[in-house]
């Protein structure tokens, strides 16, 4: 389970970094912007009403994160390098509920490619349970919601056949993603 000590660890090192970042124009992807802060942690009635909206039932790891953080307050810029493409603003880790159309919007999309998921994630050896539940944490990230609420792998979801493990749990999907140049 994420620990408030590593929750309060991980807010306080990406906010860190993200007080003073500056954007990288020869980077492709999404970029958070200088300043990001995390929004304030929702109550325990925000977070059952989030997983009603969802008819979900979120791993305790991701109940914990967002009791802590709930989203970032500012957009991220998808950098498109020295492309010519003018970078583009996205949601940077969605907000309930301000984001919630766009949750629901992704988690269609996840659910529309759920054979092309389960098939590609059978090959890397990760079942993928007929009633598990995908939540979008960030951009094209998912926490797999199952009955287990010990478990909460990530999974990276591009389009049906271009998905990962991006962590076996929540906490070493957010070492992974965020604090991967913190060390």
């Amino acid at each position: 389970m994420l620990s408030r000590e590593f929750l309060a660890y991980f807010k306080d090192v990406t906010e860190t970094q993200w007080r003073n970042q500056q954007l990288n124009p020869t980077l492709f992807g999404f970029q958070f912007q200088q300043g990001t802060r995390w929004n304030s942690g929702l109550t325990d009635a925000e977070i059952a009403s989030y997983e009603a909206i969802l008819g979900l039932r979120f791993p305790d790891d991701f109940r914990s994160f967002l009791r802590v953080m709930n989203g970032t307050d500012i957009p991220t810029l998808n950098i498109y390098g020295y492309s010519g493409e003018p970078s583009r603003q996205s949601v940077g880790v969605y907000v309930y509920p301000r984001d919630m159309e766009l949750v629901k919007r992704r988690i269609e999309e996840a659910r529309d490619w759920r054979p092309e998921v389960a098939a590609t994630m059978a090959e890397q050896g990760f079942d993928l349970a007929a009633d598990a539940g995908l939540t979008p944490i960030y951009i094209n990230r998912f926490v797999v919601c199952t009955s287990d609420l010990n478990s909460s792998p990530v999974l990276s979801i591009y389009d049906g056949s271009d998905a990962i493990v991006y962590g076996n749990s929540l906490k070493e999907y957010l070492e992974r993603e965020f604090l991967r140049d913190s060390r």
